[in-house]
Protein backbone atom coordinates (compact mmCIF):
# COMPACT_ATOMS: atom_id res chain seq x y z
CA UNK A 1 0.00 0.00 0.00
CA UNK A 2 1.41 3.37 -0.95
CA UNK A 3 1.19 6.58 0.99
CA UNK A 4 0.15 8.92 -1.84
CA UNK A 5 -2.25 8.77 -4.74
CA UNK A 6 -4.11 11.20 -6.92
CA UNK A 7 -7.13 8.98 -7.61
CA UNK A 8 -10.23 11.19 -7.75
CA UNK A 9 -13.23 8.86 -7.55
CA UNK A 10 -16.86 9.56 -8.35
CA UNK A 11 -19.07 7.70 -5.92
CA UNK A 12 -22.10 5.86 -7.32
CA UNK A 13 -25.39 6.87 -5.74
CA UNK A 14 -26.10 3.29 -4.73
CA UNK A 15 -22.81 3.05 -2.86
CA UNK A 16 -23.50 6.27 -1.01
CA UNK A 17 -26.87 4.95 0.07
CA UNK A 18 -25.22 1.77 1.31
CA UNK A 19 -23.00 3.84 3.60
CA UNK A 20 -26.13 5.23 5.24
CA UNK A 21 -27.83 1.86 5.69
CA UNK A 22 -28.11 0.55 9.25
CA UNK A 23 -26.59 -2.84 9.72
CA UNK A 24 -28.62 -6.01 9.90
CA UNK A 25 -28.46 -8.95 12.26
CA UNK A 26 -25.75 -11.48 11.46
CA UNK A 27 -26.27 -13.89 14.32
CA UNK A 28 -26.10 -16.98 12.10
CA UNK A 29 -22.69 -18.40 11.23
CA UNK A 30 -24.10 -20.39 8.31
CA UNK A 31 -23.50 -18.59 5.00
CA UNK A 32 -26.33 -18.42 2.50
CA UNK A 33 -26.31 -20.48 -0.67
CA UNK A 34 -23.75 -19.06 -3.09
CA UNK A 35 -21.53 -17.77 -0.26
CA UNK A 36 -18.69 -19.23 1.73
CA UNK A 37 -17.15 -18.01 4.96
CA UNK A 38 -13.57 -16.81 4.52
CA UNK A 39 -11.31 -18.78 6.86
CA UNK A 40 -7.84 -17.83 5.54
CA UNK A 41 -6.38 -14.46 6.58
CA UNK A 42 -3.83 -14.43 3.78
CA UNK A 43 -6.58 -14.83 1.20
CA UNK A 44 -7.83 -11.37 2.14
CA UNK A 45 -4.41 -9.69 1.84
CA UNK A 46 -4.23 -6.76 -0.54
CA UNK A 47 -6.68 -4.18 -1.83
CA UNK A 48 -10.42 -4.51 -2.36
CA UNK A 49 -12.72 -1.72 -3.50
CA UNK A 50 -16.23 -0.82 -4.62
CA UNK A 51 -15.57 0.43 -8.15
CA UNK A 52 -12.48 2.29 -6.88
CA UNK A 53 -14.47 4.36 -4.37
CA UNK A 54 -14.70 2.81 -0.91
CA UNK A 55 -11.52 0.79 -0.30
CA UNK A 56 -10.52 -1.97 2.10
CA UNK A 57 -6.92 -3.14 2.49
CA UNK A 58 -5.68 -6.13 4.52
CA UNK A 59 -2.21 -7.01 5.81
CA UNK A 60 -2.25 -10.33 7.68
CA UNK A 61 1.48 -10.23 8.43
CA UNK A 62 1.30 -6.86 10.19
CA UNK A 63 -2.18 -7.57 11.60
CA UNK A 64 -4.02 -4.49 10.38
CA UNK A 65 -6.60 -3.36 7.86
CA UNK A 66 -7.18 0.08 6.38
CA UNK A 67 -10.51 1.49 5.22
CA UNK A 68 -11.38 4.62 3.28
CA UNK A 69 -14.76 5.90 2.13
CA UNK A 70 -15.30 7.66 -1.17
CA UNK A 71 -15.42 11.01 0.68
CA UNK A 72 -12.18 10.49 2.62
CA UNK A 73 -13.18 9.23 6.07
CA UNK A 74 -11.26 6.20 7.26
CA UNK A 75 -8.28 4.77 9.09
CA UNK A 76 -6.63 1.61 10.37
CA UNK A 77 -7.83 -1.14 12.68
CA UNK A 78 -6.93 -4.60 13.95
CA UNK A 79 -7.07 -7.62 11.64
CA UNK A 80 -6.74 -10.97 13.39
CA UNK A 81 -7.84 -14.58 13.48
CA UNK A 82 -10.59 -15.25 16.01
CA UNK A 83 -9.54 -17.86 18.58
CA UNK A 84 -13.18 -18.81 19.12
CA UNK A 85 -14.31 -19.28 15.52
CA UNK A 86 -11.07 -19.51 13.54
CA UNK A 87 -12.33 -16.81 11.18
CA UNK A 88 -10.39 -13.72 10.06
CA UNK A 89 -12.05 -10.72 11.69
CA UNK A 90 -11.74 -6.97 11.94
CA UNK A 91 -13.08 -4.50 14.49
CA UNK A 92 -14.78 -1.61 12.68
CA UNK A 93 -16.64 1.27 14.35
CA UNK A 94 -17.57 -0.71 17.43
CA UNK A 95 -18.39 -4.08 15.85
CA UNK A 96 -16.61 -7.27 14.86
CA UNK A 97 -16.83 -8.34 11.23
CA UNK A 98 -16.08 -11.64 9.55
CA UNK A 99 -16.17 -12.06 5.77
CA UNK A 100 -18.24 -13.92 3.20
CA UNK A 101 -17.09 -14.63 -0.34
CA UNK A 102 -19.70 -14.81 -3.06
CA UNK A 103 -19.41 -17.21 -5.99
CA UNK A 104 -18.61 -14.31 -8.33
CA UNK A 105 -15.64 -13.18 -6.22
CA UNK A 106 -17.43 -10.41 -4.34
CA UNK A 107 -16.29 -9.98 -0.73
CA UNK A 108 -18.96 -9.04 1.82
CA UNK A 109 -18.05 -7.86 5.33
CA UNK A 110 -20.50 -9.45 7.78
CA UNK A 111 -21.23 -7.42 10.91
CA UNK A 112 -21.68 -9.36 14.14
CA UNK A 113 -24.48 -7.50 15.92
CA UNK A 114 -26.75 -4.55 15.27
CA UNK A 115 -26.19 -0.81 15.45
CA UNK A 116 -26.98 2.52 13.84
CA UNK A 117 -23.53 3.97 13.14
CA UNK A 118 -21.52 3.91 9.94
CA UNK A 119 -21.38 0.32 8.71
CA UNK A 120 -19.80 -1.72 5.95
CA UNK A 121 -22.16 -4.65 6.49
CA UNK A 122 -22.67 -6.57 3.22
CA UNK A 123 -21.01 -3.88 1.12
CA UNK A 124 -19.74 -5.46 -2.09
CA UNK A 125 -15.95 -5.32 -2.53
CA UNK A 126 -13.94 -6.77 -5.41
CA UNK A 127 -10.18 -7.20 -5.68
CA UNK A 128 -8.62 -4.05 -7.09
CA UNK A 129 -4.88 -3.96 -7.74
CA UNK A 130 -5.04 -0.39 -9.04
CA UNK A 131 -6.79 1.28 -6.10
CA UNK A 132 -4.68 2.85 -3.36
CA UNK A 133 -5.36 4.30 0.06
CA UNK A 134 -3.72 7.57 1.04
CA UNK A 135 -2.36 7.47 4.59
CA UNK A 136 -0.89 10.39 6.50
CA UNK A 137 0.89 10.41 9.83
CA UNK A 138 -1.04 12.40 12.41
CA UNK A 139 1.81 14.94 12.48
CA UNK A 140 0.84 15.95 8.93
CA UNK A 141 -2.11 17.82 10.44
CA UNK A 142 -0.02 19.91 12.84
CA UNK A 143 -0.38 23.65 12.44
CA UNK A 144 -3.09 26.08 11.40
CA UNK A 145 -5.97 25.35 8.99
CA UNK A 146 -8.67 27.72 7.78
CA UNK A 147 -11.79 27.68 5.58
CA UNK A 148 -13.17 30.41 3.31
CA UNK A 149 -15.31 31.93 6.09
CA UNK A 150 -12.29 32.24 8.37
CA UNK A 151 -13.08 29.41 10.75
CA UNK A 152 -9.67 28.32 12.04
CA UNK A 153 -8.39 25.06 13.51
CA UNK A 154 -4.94 24.64 15.07
CA UNK A 155 -3.76 21.07 15.69
CA UNK A 156 -0.94 19.79 17.91
CA UNK A 157 -0.63 16.02 17.45
CA UNK A 158 2.03 15.73 20.18
CA UNK A 159 -0.59 16.92 22.69
CA UNK A 160 -3.50 15.32 20.79
CA UNK A 161 -5.32 18.64 21.20
CA UNK A 162 -6.76 21.32 18.96
CA UNK A 163 -7.92 24.92 19.16
CA UNK A 164 -10.78 26.17 16.99
CA UNK A 165 -12.11 29.68 16.56
CA UNK A 166 -13.94 32.07 14.27
CA UNK A 167 -15.25 35.61 14.72
CA UNK A 168 -18.17 34.00 16.62
CA UNK A 169 -16.51 31.51 18.99
CA UNK A 170 -13.30 30.16 20.48
CA UNK A 171 -12.82 26.68 21.92
CA UNK A 172 -10.29 23.93 22.54
CA UNK A 173 -10.60 20.17 22.66
CA UNK A 174 -8.92 16.81 22.41
CA UNK A 175 -8.42 14.53 19.42
CA UNK A 176 -8.07 10.78 19.08
CA UNK A 177 -8.07 7.75 16.82
CA UNK A 178 -9.81 4.71 18.32
CA UNK A 179 -8.10 2.35 15.88
CA UNK A 180 -11.45 1.08 14.58
CA UNK A 181 -11.06 2.00 10.91
CA UNK A 182 -12.64 5.45 11.26
CA UNK A 183 -9.48 7.53 11.60
CA UNK A 184 -8.54 10.68 13.46
CA UNK A 185 -11.28 12.85 14.97
CA UNK A 186 -11.69 16.08 16.91
CA UNK A 187 -13.83 15.66 20.02
CA UNK A 188 -16.45 18.40 19.81
CA UNK A 189 -18.96 18.81 22.65
CA UNK A 190 -19.88 15.14 22.81
CA UNK A 191 -19.60 14.40 19.10
CA UNK A 192 -16.74 13.30 16.87
CA UNK A 193 -15.65 15.38 13.89
CA UNK A 194 -13.69 12.94 11.70
CA UNK A 195 -10.95 14.28 9.45
CA UNK A 196 -11.55 13.51 5.77
CA UNK A 197 -8.20 14.30 4.13
CA UNK A 198 -7.65 15.38 0.56
CA UNK A 199 -5.39 13.17 -1.52
CA UNK A 200 -2.46 15.60 -1.29
CA UNK A 201 -2.77 16.05 2.49
CA UNK A 202 -2.98 19.85 2.30
CA UNK A 203 -6.68 20.20 3.05
CA UNK A 204 -9.49 18.36 4.79
CA UNK A 205 -13.19 18.40 5.54
CA UNK A 206 -14.83 17.24 8.76
CA UNK A 207 -17.55 14.61 8.95
CA UNK A 208 -19.83 13.29 11.69
CA UNK A 209 -19.39 9.69 10.42
CA UNK A 210 -21.48 10.27 7.28
CA UNK A 211 -21.03 12.70 4.42
CA UNK A 212 -23.02 15.93 4.48
CA UNK A 213 -23.06 19.05 6.61
CA UNK A 214 -21.37 18.63 9.97
CA UNK A 215 -23.35 21.25 11.90
CA UNK A 216 -26.50 23.31 11.44
CA UNK A 217 -24.64 26.59 12.10
CA UNK A 218 -21.79 26.06 9.57
CA UNK A 219 -19.54 24.99 12.45
CA UNK A 220 -16.70 22.80 11.08
CA UNK A 221 -18.13 22.96 7.55
CA UNK A 222 -16.28 23.65 4.32
CA UNK A 223 -12.75 22.85 3.24
CA UNK A 224 -9.87 23.68 5.60
CA UNK A 225 -6.53 24.54 3.96
CA UNK A 226 -3.05 24.41 5.42
CA UNK A 227 -1.91 27.80 6.77
CA UNK A 228 -4.94 29.45 5.10
CA UNK A 229 -2.86 29.34 1.91
CA UNK A 230 -5.73 29.09 -0.56
CA UNK A 231 -3.62 30.26 -3.49
CA UNK A 232 -1.06 27.48 -3.10
CA UNK A 233 -3.44 24.58 -2.54
CA UNK A 234 -6.26 25.44 -4.97
CA UNK A 235 -6.68 26.36 -8.63
CA UNK A 236 -9.72 28.62 -8.60
CA UNK A 237 -9.73 29.07 -12.36
CA UNK A 238 -10.78 25.43 -12.63
CA UNK A 239 -12.81 25.18 -9.42
CA UNK A 240 -16.50 24.27 -9.53
CA UNK A 241 -19.41 22.75 -7.69
CA UNK A 242 -21.05 20.05 -9.76
CA UNK A 243 -23.67 17.31 -9.66
CA UNK A 244 -22.57 13.70 -9.37
CA UNK A 245 -22.22 11.93 -12.70
CA UNK A 246 -24.54 9.13 -11.65
CA UNK A 247 -27.01 10.98 -9.42
CA UNK A 248 -27.90 14.67 -9.52
CA UNK A 249 -28.92 14.42 -5.85
CA UNK A 250 -25.26 14.49 -4.80
CA UNK A 251 -23.13 17.63 -5.01
CA UNK A 252 -19.34 17.66 -5.20
CA UNK A 253 -16.80 20.47 -4.98
CA UNK A 254 -13.61 20.50 -7.06
CA UNK A 255 -11.10 23.17 -6.02
CA UNK A 256 -8.93 22.63 -9.08
CA UNK A 257 -6.75 20.15 -7.17
CA UNK A 258 -8.94 17.89 -4.99
CA UNK A 259 -12.59 16.83 -4.83
CA UNK A 260 -14.91 16.91 -1.82
CA UNK A 261 -18.39 15.46 -1.33
CA UNK A 262 -21.03 17.82 0.07
CA UNK A 263 -23.89 15.31 0.04
CA UNK A 264 -27.50 15.43 -1.06
CA UNK A 265 -28.78 18.50 0.79
CA UNK A 266 -27.13 21.31 -1.18
CA UNK A 267 -28.16 23.19 -4.33
CA UNK A 268 -25.83 25.03 -6.69
CA UNK A 269 -26.83 28.69 -6.94
CA UNK A 270 -26.72 31.07 -9.89
CA UNK A 271 -23.37 32.37 -8.61
CA UNK A 272 -21.87 28.88 -8.83
CA UNK A 273 -21.61 28.38 -5.06
CA UNK A 274 -23.48 25.73 -3.07
CA UNK A 275 -26.27 26.54 -0.59
CA UNK A 276 -27.89 24.31 1.98
CA UNK A 277 -31.45 23.32 1.12
CA UNK A 278 -32.80 23.85 4.63
CA UNK A 279 -31.50 27.30 5.60
CA UNK A 280 -29.67 28.66 2.54
CA UNK A 281 -26.29 28.90 4.28
CA UNK A 282 -23.40 28.88 1.83
CA UNK A 283 -20.92 26.00 1.84
CA UNK A 284 -17.60 27.56 2.98
CA UNK A 285 -15.58 26.90 -0.17
CA UNK A 286 -15.41 28.08 -3.75
CA UNK A 287 -13.79 31.47 -3.27
CA UNK A 288 -10.59 32.95 -1.85
CA UNK A 289 -11.02 35.57 0.91
CA UNK A 290 -9.50 38.99 0.25
CA UNK A 291 -7.40 38.41 3.37
CA UNK A 292 -7.18 35.37 5.66
CA UNK A 293 -8.96 35.80 8.98
CA UNK A 294 -6.64 36.66 11.87
CA UNK A 295 -8.05 35.23 15.13
CA UNK A 296 -5.89 37.68 17.09
CA UNK A 297 -8.29 40.44 16.03
CA UNK A 298 -11.02 38.87 18.16
CA UNK A 299 -9.22 36.66 20.67
CA UNK A 300 -5.93 38.43 21.37
CA UNK A 301 -2.34 37.80 20.39
CA UNK A 302 -2.07 34.71 22.61
CA UNK A 303 -5.06 32.90 21.11
CA UNK A 304 -2.87 29.97 19.99
CA UNK A 305 -1.58 29.31 23.53
CA UNK A 306 -4.79 27.85 24.95
CA UNK A 307 -3.60 24.24 25.31
CA UNK A 308 -4.46 23.83 29.02
CA UNK A 309 -7.47 21.53 28.56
Amino acid sequence: MTHRTYLLPLVLALLLLLSLTACGDSSSDDPQSGYETVMDMEFLDGMWSIDGTSKLYFDSEEGFYAYRTGWGLGGRGEFELSEASGRPMIFFNGFLYNFLLRDDGVLLPNQNGEGSGLTIHRHTFLRDDEAEIVEWDKSNWDGMWQNALGETIVIDSSLMQYIACSPDYSMSGTMNDEGEGMGLYLYDNGTRAYLCPSDDGNSFTLSAERFGRYGDDQHFDGVFYRNADFYTYTDMENAEFYEDEYSTFYIWYYDGVNRYLLGNDYTIGDDGLAYHDEDGLVYPAGWIPEAPYDPADDWGENWMDNWDI
